[in-house]
């Protein structure tokens, strides 16, 4: 029997902060808008974006939400030589504090977040504004992501990309068009390896 009117299901909130991630702050803040019904006007909603950033800045100072094993593939991507930038749609800011308070900061050479002026994923330009920073072409580089707008962005900037299953896809990542999919951050370097073997192989 299906559930209608007021027994219908309603997504936890969880569910519902997951359909509003991706493509930055103000996309996240017109998705929330949108769900509770309310018609935001631009002072409110600039309102909203200060204190959004206010709240996130402060949550991501804590340091959480760091997959397993990441650590541990960034070291050993390191090791190896492969150079390492961060391509995001969160603000410039909040990402520069989200990376240095997971401990990761070092294993990259440039962070790459929302900039003024700049396109957000999945237009390639985050993409080549990384490159440009680790003073590398497209030619060997891979894009490593969990949404639509990674891999849209690898597909736009003309990179191989993997995608990973762990992350915030609206589907199977099997569906989202990347080179390769893994399951988990264990998949990764054996895919980079396995896309390595193909530009060796051209």
């Amino acid at each position: 029997m299906r559930a209608s009117g007021r027994w219908a299901r309603r997504p936890s909130r969880s569910e519902a902060t997951k359909t509003m991630i991706g493509g930055g702050a103000q996309v996240a803040i017109n998705r929330a808008a949108e769900l509770a019904g309310v018609a935001l006007d631009p002072i409110t909603q600039a309102q909203v974006l200060a204190r959004f950033y206010e709240t996130y800045a402060t949550a991501s100072a804590e340091g959480r939400g760091l997959y397993p094993g990441a650590t541990e593939l960034l070291g050993s991507l390191r090791d190896t030589g492969i150079a390492m930038a961060i391509c995001t749609n969160k603000a410039q800011h909040i990402a520069e504090i989200a990376v240095r308070a997971l401990g990761i900061a070092d294993f990259f050479r440039i962070i790459v977040g929302a900039r003024d002026g700049q396109p957000k994923k999945p237009d390639r330009a985050p993409i080549m504004a990384a490159l440009t920073g680790l003073n590398q072409g497209p030619d060997y580089a891979i894009m490593v992501g969990d949404s639509a707008a990674d891999i849209g962005a690898a597909k736009a900037a003309g990179i191989p990309s993997i995608a990973v299953a762990h992350g915030y896809a609206k589907g199977p990542v099997s569906e989202l068009g990347a080179d390769l999919h893994v399951a988990d951050l264990t998949g990764v370097a054996p895919a980079i390896a396995t896309l390595a073997e193909r530009w060796r192989g051209a």
